[in-house]
């Protein structure tokens, strides 16, 4: 569904219609009575039109609610990822000192889950994890008597090996996971007050500062010259004449902008 109003209401208008008419053209065929088969038609079409715009909202209700949990998990990771790395580790304490018995030693965070000892590597800076930099993740935590080992990230590669070692798990807490089993399950976020997530409107100006650039003074030209030609061969000439002439003056406008805001 468009975001403009104007635009869902024809789209409305132009569906009913179409189902109306198609119900009346089959009725129609059976029942050669003209006000029976009108009515009929109405109450079918209005029927068929209710359910359609029924399962079609409901349907997008749950897109809109799909859209509205991935923004959020969105802007929770992005200002997870854009929180010192101190603030991280503070974070993620806090969530799982919750359930489970956590420590911090020197910058690094463990905790006892299922008499198994996780390790947490923070790796938010990398987008896509691969089996590489999984390797390179872990090469400086092997020394450390760990089970598990939880690596927090964006999102990872397809076919990424994580059975490296018999005796230790390598556990990928993509970003999914993190909002849903992590900040959604404890009610516990990061500080998103200094996120900007506010859409920049697009105003007027700044598509005539787009349509009038200097560069594409040429193709006006060249376009306007093709219409005003073709004006005077081919039929409709009246509709050449005023295009042609309109990107004519589309061209002279891409010249004399950036002189005129010299000027100022």
């Amino acid at each position: 569904m468009s975001k403009f109003k104007i635009i869902n209401l024809l789209d409305k208008i132009f569906i009913s219609v179409s189902i109306f008419l198609i119900i009346y053209a089959w009725i129609n065929f059976y029942i050669r009575n003209l006000w029976s088969t009108f009515f009929l038609s109405i109450i079918f079409s209005s029927a068929c039109v209710f359910v359609l715009y029924y399962f079609l909202n409901k349907k997008q209700e749950k897109i809109n609610l799909n859209k509205k949990n991935t923004d959020k998990m969105n802007k929770c990771f992005l200002a997870f990822r854009l929180t010192p790395r101190k603030s991280k580790i503070d974070l993620l304490y806090q969530i799982l000192s919750k359930e489970n018995e956590t420590k911090i030693n020197n910058g690094i965070l463990t905790y006892n889950k299922d008499n198994k000892k996780h390790i947490v590597i923070i790796a938010t800076h990398i987008e896509r994890i691969n089996n590489n930099d999984l390797i390179n993740l872990i090469d400086e935590f092997l020394d450390f008597d760990i089970d598990v080992i939880d690596i927090v990230c964006n999102s990872v590669c397809e076919n990424i090996k994580t059975k490296i070692f018999i005796d230790k798990e390598i556990l990928l807490i993509t970003k999914e996971k993190l909002f849903i089993d992590y900040f959604s399950k404890y009610q516990i976020y990061p500080d998103e007050s200094k996120i900007n997530t506010s859409i920049t409107k697009l105003k007027f100006k700044d598509i005539l500062n787009g349509l009038f650039i200097p560069e594409k003074a040429k193709s006006y030209f060249f376009c306007g010259l093709i219409l005003i030609f073709s004006s005077i061969i081919l039929p409709y000439h009246l509709y050449y004449i005023i295009f042609g002439s309109l990107l004519l003056i589309f061209s002279i406008i891409c010249k004399i902008l950036p002189k005129i805001r010299q000027n100022k």
